[in-house]
This record gives C-alpha cells, sequence and structure tokens, in this order.
C-alpha cells in the first residue's frame, strides 16, 4: 500500500504555516525527500506517520511502517539487543536456562528460542559482528546506525521511511546501504543530502516555501529539470519586464500627446479659430478619448506588471546564510598538532580516515581534550553529535561562546545565518537538525578566542545541501589549520585538503 497525501495542511500553534495543501502518493521503489533546512521535512516525515496530526487534510498509509529517525534517541545504556527488542526475551530464555520455572516466562518467549542466534545472523549480514549486550554508546556513530538500519530491515515493513541514515557511515557501509535498499521490495522514502544516496531513487519530492513537488528520476535528472525550469522562469521574467517598459513608455508617450494637444487647444481658443460651441464639442470629444487612451494605457500597464511580478514569483531567491571568521589566521611554520604519526604544521587541511569503529572521533576527542600530545591553544570542534540544552535560545548559547563580544555583532552575525529578528530567542528544541548544526557552528567559530585549529567531526550530517555547500563557502575563508573526519566524499574533494591520513598510522 503507497502513502497518500491529501490536502494536507499543518499549521504552527501561532497560526503561521509550516505547509499547505499537499497532495501527493509515494509508490515508486524509492523516493528522495529533499529541501532546506528548517523546511518542514521532519514535520511532514512525522504527520506521515501518524505522530503529528495535520491541521487540514488526511494521510492514507500502510499498517506497518519503519521508521528510522535522524537522530537515533537512543539512551545511552541502550544495547543492541535492545534495538532488536529482544532484550526481555534473551532475559527470559537466561532464567529458564538457569533453573527458572515460570510460565510466563515461556509465554514471553513464544516461539523466539533461537532469537539472540537469528540476530546476530542479521547483523552477521550487515557486516556486523556484536556481543549482543553491548551498549549503542560504545559503537561510533556509523556503527549505531547500521544496527539500527539492521533492525528496521529484518521487521519486515510494508514500507520504511527514513531520515538521514547515511550519517556517519563509511563508504562501504553506504555501498551497502544503498545496495540493500535497491534490492529491497519495500517502497521508501528517504529524508538525505547525500548525493550518492539520492542518484539511487527513483523520484524526488520536493518540499520547498510550502509545497511538495513530486519529480521523476534521481537527483541529477532533478537537478537538470530544476535548472532548466529556472532557465525558463528567468527568460519569462525578462520578457515580461520588456513588456511592461513597453507599456510604460507608450503610456508616457499618450500622456505627453494629451498634455500637447490640451495646450494647442487653449491656444485654438484663445485666437478665436472655431466657435465657441464649435470649441467646447471639440474639448468635449477631445477629453473623452484622452480618459479612455489613459483607461486602456493604465490598464495595460497594470496587466503588463501584474504579470511580470507574477513571472518573479517563478524564480527562486532562496536565501544564503554566511559568517565572518576573524581572528583565525596561522601563520606558516607554526606547530599546530603533533601527536605519534601525525605532525600539523601551519594552516594545513588533514583529513583523517578509517572505516566505522576505528577510532576516528577518539583520536579528535583526544585532541580537543589535550590527551592525544600537543595541540595549540585556541582549539574548535565541531562535534559528531551536538548536544545544546533544547529549553535555551539561540542567541543565548552563541553569546555565552564569546561573552565578550558586542551583543550587536552577535545578533549580526546571527542574522547572517538566518536567524533574524525574533527567530534568536526560538528554543533549540524547536529548531530543525540543520539549524542547530548552524547554532553549534557559530559557538564554535564565534568563540573567544578564535579557534586557529577546528575539528570536524561529520559535519555534514543532518544539513541540506544548500547549507553543505555555504559550510564549504564559509570554510574557504577560514585561516586556521584543520583536521576533517568526513565520510562525505563530495563534501571532502571541495575541502582543498592538503593530504589524507589514516587513522592506522596514528595508533
Amino acid at each position: 500500500m503507497p502513502i497518500s497525501l491529501n490536502n494536507v495542511s499543518l499549521e504552527w500553534p501561532n497560526g503561521s504555516p509550516c505547509f499547505s495543501d499537499l497532495n501527493a502518493t509515494f509508490s515508486s521503489h524509492l523516493t528522495g525527500l529533499i529541501g532546506d533546512n528548517g523546511s518542514g521535512k521532519t514535520s511532514l516525515i512525522r504527520v506521515i506517520l501518524g505522530e503529528l496530526q495535520p491541521s487540514t487534510g488526511s494521510v492514507e498509509r500502510p499498517s506497518k511502517i519503519a521508521y528510522l529517525p535522524q537522530d537515533l534517541g537512543l539512551q545511552p545504556d541502550t544495547t543492541v539487543s535492545d534495538v532488536f527488542g529482544i532484550t526481555e526475551i534473551i532475559e527470559a530464555i537466561n532464567a529458564i536456562e538457569g533453573g527458572q520455572f515460570n510460565p510466563e516466562l515461556f509465554e514471553l518467549i513464544g516461539d523466539r528460542w533461537d532469537a539472540a542466534e537469528e540476530t546476530r545472523a542479521v547483523l552477521s549480514a550487515h557486516g556486523l559482528e556484536l556481543n549482543l549486550a553491548r551498549p549503542l554508546s560504545t559503537l561510533s556513530g556509523g556503527e549505531a546506525v547500521r544496527v539500527a538500519l539492521a533492525a528496521l530491515m529484518a521487521d519486515n515493513p510494508d514500507f520504511i521511511v527514513m531520515d538521514e541514515p547515511t550519517n556517519n557511515l563509511d563508504a562501504e557501509a553506504k555501498a551497502q546501504l544503498i545496495r540493500s535498499l535497491s534490492k529491497s521490495t519495500v517502497p521508501a522514502i528517504v529524508v538525505s543530502h547525500d548525493r550518492d544516496l539520492l542518484d539511487s531513487v527513483d523520484g524526488i519530492a520536493e518540499l520547498h516555501d510550502g509545497k511538495l513537488r513530486l519529480f521523476p528520476g534521481n537527483y541529477s535528472v532533478y537537478r537538470e529539470a530544476l535548472a532548466n525550469e529556472q532557465e525558463a522562469a528567468m527568460r519569462e521574467v525578462r520578457d515580461k519586464k520588456t513588456i511592461h517598459s513597453r507599456q510604460v513608455r507608450e503610456r508616457e508617450a499618450m500622456q505627453t500627446r494629451i498634455a500637447r494637444d490640451a495646450r494647442r487647444g487653449k491656444k485654438f481658443a484663445a485666437n478665436n479659430r472655431k466657435p465657441g460651441m464649435a470649441m467646447g464639442l471639440d474639448k468635449d470629444r477631445s477629453e473623452k478619448t484622452a480618459a479612455r487612451r489613459g483607461s486602456a494605457h493604465a490598464e495595460s500597464v497594470e496587466s503588463s506588471l501584474a504579470e511580470y511580478r507574477h513571472a518573479q514569483d517563478k524564480v527562486r531567491d532562496d536565501q544564503h546564510v554566511y559568517i565572518e571568521l576573524p581572528g583565525t589566521a596561522l601563520p606558516n611554520g607554526t606547530r599546530v598538532v603533533e601527536i605519534p604519526g601525525l605532525t600539523v604544521v601551519g594552516p594545513e587541511r588533514v583529513r583523517i580516515t578509517g572505516p566505522n569503529g576505528s577510532g576516528k572521533t577518539t583520536l579528535l576527542n583526544s585532541v580537543a581534550d589535550g590527551d592525544a600530545g600537543y595541540a595549540i591553544r585556541n582549539v574548535g570542534y565541531l562535534r559528531q553529535r551536538i548536544v545544546l540544552d533544547p529549553n535555551r535560545s539561540v542567541l543565548e548559547l552563541v553569546s555565552e561562546a564569546n561573552a565578550s563580544a558586542d551583543p550587536q555583532y552577535i545578533r549580526d552575525q546571527l542574522a547572517q545565518l538566518l536567524f533574524q529578528n525574533e527567530t534568536v530567542h526560538a528554543p533549540i528544541g524547536t529548531l530543525s537538525g540543520g539549524e542547530r548544526f548552524r547554532v553549534e557552528f557559530a559557538r564554535v567559530l564565534l568563540s573567544s578566542p578564535a579557534p586557529q585549529l577546528l575539528l570536524l567531526d561529520e559535519p555534514t550530517n543532518n544539513i541540506d545541501i544548500s547549507t553543505v555547500n555555504w559550510l564549504v563557502s564559509a570554510l574557504e575563508s577560514y585561516a586556521g589549520a584543520l583536521l576533517l573526519v568526513s565520510h562525505d566524499e563530495d563534501f571532502c574533494e571541495r575541502m582543498n585538503l592538503d593530504r589524507e591520513v589514516s587513522i592506522d598510522d596514528l595508533t
């Protein structure tokens, strides 16, 4: 059964619209849901799942939808068996094998006596050999995602919904996910900014300006279609502007003629070239004709202006983010990092590579904490898992990182990050994943003193493609040293890295 949206609208408690009148049927094998951060993708997913009731409209959905959230939301002590929902079964089996006899234990187990072995087999098929009692907090971000994906696939759902499933996945794990989704017979919606994943989908659903549009084909096909559409829209704008300008010129010329004829009429009247009655009739006819012409031209001008503005509305005017990075310059020859196997000197940009679970995040934590060897004092760390107090505001958290800065300077920088006017007072808990990323980025980069060594751990997680583009541009002006951990190959290629170092060479 597909998922169908029927005139679905959602309003926030203050009455402002999130999206309106969405009509769509998700029946393709694999659909990529895209849109800028804050466009409402996560809210739409919640509506689809039934977690959030739409303001108007209805959703038709299959009974069993498997969902992988952007933030897994797992407690620190959550184990692998918890993710698969077999912890109680394993405990019951262990209790019976230990000599307990309780009918409730047998009822709990049912026919799942092989649950542990079955789960290990599923994990093995996904390239994971893990103790079922192992806490997820001891796994890398990529490993945790792979465990959740394995559990999701094993549940035999009618429909799959995934929010940024490739976050933290290394190249092999991502390729495995794409292969699994391609082979799966279960229809799926994936919210993603990952180009490799989006180029494997059958259709693109774009949420933009509160409206949802479906495009056949993968992301590359969508981009080409959108580019052609925007080119045609801009051409229409130019044409409509030309027409409007001509109409304005014609109206001005007509007004000039009317004024000239009026002056001639007065001159004729002053010279008594016609009898008074005839002159009056001529004046009356002239005024009526001028009025008709003036009205017709005014309508033409207004009509052409309306068409021009309508054409302008078709051209996207997407907002762009920007941030200043003062005080990050690092002279050549400055010793920045010195740990076994790695020395960074001056404004070098180094990528740390390795598969999930190899210790890349652990290394960055050690550098940030000063436990791995020498590191320059001014270190900024953009962590893989962003944890911010959901009850505090954007302005509070960013100001806290640079208490000596002029409050207006902080507000100006936040405005460049699209936190404008009252939005600077928005609680963190109300923000999208990409918006929280921008807050954390501002906290790190606008801190005092300014970071001259920047540690980035999977920085493109949970942010849309336009924000990735902005991040690349922002980091182009960063003059300090940089240590990067990322499985986003497209992003890494654009970062002007000086070299790559395997984690195996640093241990």
